[in-house]
């Protein structure tokens, strides 16, 4: 057989070669490919043909080839440091760090074989080793950019922030242009919650490469999270439009439609996400929780067990707790409760509690620590699980902070009442409030197993029978009774504000969107006061503004809505005495949920609640009642946001109560 022609072995090459500088990487790994069938072991052909199939995404290819061109050029610190390349993306990264070892080795000069032995240490975890050659290299090439962006990105996942700052500016400082370098400065900024600086940044990046698909998700996530969601939604429409198979950016846009109201437009987006990639545990629990708020029960909650199974994280037991109790799946969802925020962020803060979820067999005669947990109203809603403790015979200590304690100490519910910095006392068991319910077991049910996401299993199938509206008996309020010359005292404000019958008013509750700034959102409720005021126009009598901490225009709005004025008691929120007092003498309260309902509730009155879409697990998903809150009349916010047809029903049910 003839040996290989040298011109065409060249012609290959130079061909992949200019294919590889024009962007056509197919064609230049054609090229590479014929060249290696006429010398099979040719070693430029090799690392060539290395190189190509490592930007095809074909790593561990990559590897093989260069690989075997490595051990024909020894000495060869390029054909080493793609090797190291290849093995980085290939996951091999002890294999890494040997090749750009050897490639600085072969040439001590150059820095961008260190920096892959940096990163290649980096990425098995040995950030103090990545960080040292870094730092040494900051000595040697403290000029070079990439040395101060590469120690700052080891800086901040070793979780020094301030000092990775430092790094990524100082890069910045030695090549404006560094746009990686822009975006995770804008990063630190961001979780540093320093959100304008880090939207300049972003803004930044998008502007110089408006393709920077990385800045734009950071720039869309940041707007985001300071409750710009219009502005969110066009830029998650820009991150789809640049990269359309990214799932999380679907799962994003959804969120930002979902906090506009728009929830049909949302449940397209999670869709999107869940079908696009099935096994992506958070787009399964988006496209499964938006399902349920459109009242798609059953798909929906065999769509959160199939994310558990998927992640069985606290995120996605905390987002099937509370679709279960939505639903009124009780027992269910308190099996699921302990993943709710505030108890993880107990555990965290205070490790050495020495709390259970179990209480101990025989209560009577026995001793148990119930801690304070969770807002004001949380803890008035789950105190009246305690009498049912005292039922059985416990002694009941309950530990809180000073607004509720006098409060709490009246009610009759636990035998003694502790501050909230107290020693804890001995105790036969110690529990968070939020875990009682599932600790007594009032409604005997199993947790619900896992099943596959098409599986139609006997697990659901008396899911229908769990959600009618017979509601099984749940414990009602705690009573808090007023004190007398409070009540004295707000009934001489209210008549000197104006006749009976009073009607209170709030129209807002929770940290507004724009000061929540931050990755753990708490849920927001809200009507335009002009909306509402103009519900409650036919109401004869006088008006009770109640919103804590209103704006001046929101108190203009409400009074110019109604047409009459609305008297400013809004300070009386400081004071829980004196609003228990006032709600328990005024004729009507209209407002989303807040800590006032719970007060209302425990006064023994009842209220008109506006809930949002979708709704908060104590007002259900469906009905215009809640087992909850006996009494109490649910006016639903529509899935597109809507509030006409709620205040509609309002206006028309007060219009009957007025004098």
């Amino acid at each position: 057989m003839p040996p290989p022609s040298p011109s065409l072995l060249r012609s290959y090459l130079e061909s992949g070669l200019r294919a590889q500088a024009e962007g056509d990487i197919t064609a230049a790994a054609n090229a590479y490919g014929a060249a290696l069938r006429l010398v099979p072991e040719h070693p430029d052909a090799l690392n060539l043909m290395g190189t190509a199939l490592l930007q095809l995404g074909h790593a561990d290819e990559a590897v093989e080839h260069l690989q075997r061109a490595a051990r024909k050029m020894k000495d060869h610190p390029g054909v080493h440091g793609n090797l190291g390349q290849a093995c980085i993306a290939a996951g091999r990264y002890e294999q890494a760090r040997d090749a750009f070892r050897k490639a600085s080795r072969l040439e001590p000069g150059s820095v961008y074989y260190q920096l892959g032995t940096a990163s290649a240490l980096a990425m098995q975890g040995k950030l103090g080793e990545a960080e040292a050659l870094l730092r040494n290299q900051t000595r040697r090439f403290a000029k070079e950019p990439l040395v101060w962006f590469n120690l700052g990105n080891v800086l901040r996942d070793e979780g020094r922030p301030i000092e990775a700052l430092d790094c990524f500016s100082k890069a910045l400082s030695l090549d404006p242009g560094h746009l990686d370098a822009r975006n995770n400065r804008g990063g630190i900024l961001h979780a540093l919650e320093r959100f304008e600086e880090a939207e300049r940044e972003y803004r930044a990046c998008v502007e110089a490469a408006p393709d920077y698909t990385l800045a734009w998700c950071n720039l869309a996530s940041l707007l985001t999270d300071v409750g710009c969601f219009g502005e969110a939604e066009s830029a998650f429409r820009r991150v789809i439009g640049l990269a359309p198979d990214l799932d999380d950016a679907h799962i994003w846009l959804g969120t930002a439609l979902g906090h506009q109201g728009r929830l049909r437009e949302a449940l397209a987006c999670f869709r999107a996400a869940a079908e696009r990639n099935p096994h992506n545990a958070r787009a399964v629990q988006a496209h499964a929780l938006a399902l349920m708020a459109h009242g798609r029960a059953r798909e929906g909650l065999r769509g959160l067990l199939h994310a558990r199974s998927l992640d069985p994280s606290a995120a996605v037991e905390a987002g099937l707790c509370a679709a279960l109790l939505s639903e009124g799946c009780f027992s269910e969802g308190w099996a699921a409760h302990d993943a709710r925020p505030s108890a993880i962020r107990t555990r965290q803060q205070q490790p050495d509690l020495p709390l259970t979820r179990e209480l101990p067999s025989g209560l009577a005669g026995k001793h148990v620590c119930l801690l304070g947990e969770q807002g004001l109203g949380d803890e008035i809603f789950f105190l009246r699980f305690a009498r049912e403790l005292r039922t059985r015979g416990t002694r009941v200590t309950y530990r809180t902070g000073e607004k509720l304690r006098g409060l709490v100490a009246r009610a009759g519910v636990v035998d003694k009442v502790r501050a909230q910095d107290a020693p804890l006392p001995a105790a036969d068991a110690t529990l968070l409030i939020g875990d009682l319910p599932h600790a007594l077991r009032v409604l005997p049910a199993e947790p619900l197993a896992a099943a596959p996401p098409d599986d139609d299993a006997p697990t659901f199938a008396d899911f229908p029978q769990r959600i009618a509206v017979f509601w099984p008996a749940l414990p009602t309020s705690i009573e808090l009774k007023p004190l007398a010359e409070r009540v004295a005292e707000m009934r001489g404000r209210l008549a000197r504000a104006g006749p009976a019958p009073y009607l209170g008013i709030t129209w807002r509750a929770g940290t507004p969107p724009r000061l929540q700034k931050g990755a753990d959102w708490v849920l927001h409720k809200a009507v335009a006061p002009s909306l509402l005021g103009a519900a409650l126009r036919s109401f004869r009598g006088t008006f009770i503004a109640l919103q804590r901490h209103p704006a001046s225009a929101e108190l203009d709005a409400v009074a110019a809505a109604t047409e009459r004025p609305v008297h400013d008691f809004t300070a009386v929120n400081e004071d829980l005495e004196g609003m228990l007092a006032l709600l328990a003498v005024i004729d009507e309260y209209v407002g989303v949920s807040n800590t006032n309902m719970h007060l209302r509730a425990a006064a023994g009155m009842t209220a008109r609640v506006l809930v949002p879409c979708p709704s908060e697990w104590r007002w259900m998903r469906i009905g215009r009642t809640s087992p909850w809150f006996p009494g109490f009349a649910v006016y639903r916010q529509a899935l597109d946001g809507d509030w006409r047809a709620a205040l509609d029903d309002l206006a028309r049910d007060l219009s009957g109560t007025s004098r």
